[in-house]
């Protein structure tokens, strides 16, 4: 690809997301699961599609914390869970 000598890379406008926005990423299921709902079970490893959101207000040691949606394999109830 081809840049002009005078290309300046801070220049250019980048997309800022909102500090509460919700977004779509792909994960594996930290720890084993059970839905409390059908009593279906989430092994470690299971991946899924989730929603991320940074918990506003809520640190660990300085770390910020992250509460995950996934949907339940079978009766595709929401569970939420918190990491660090």
């Amino acid at each position: 690809k081809y840049y002009p000598p005078d290309f300046d890379p801070s220049k250019i406008p980048r997309a800022k997301r909102a500090k509460n926005s919700q977004f779509s990423i792909r994960l594996m299921a930290p720890c084993n699961m059970r839905c409390k709902t059908c009593g279906e079970y989430i092994y470690k490893g299971k991946k899924f599609n989730a929603r991320k959101e940074d918990v506003m207000g809520e640190t660990y040691l300085g770390m910020q914390i992250y509460r995950f949606y996934i949907k339940c394999t079978k009766c595709l109830r929401e569970i939420t869970f918190k990491v660090r």
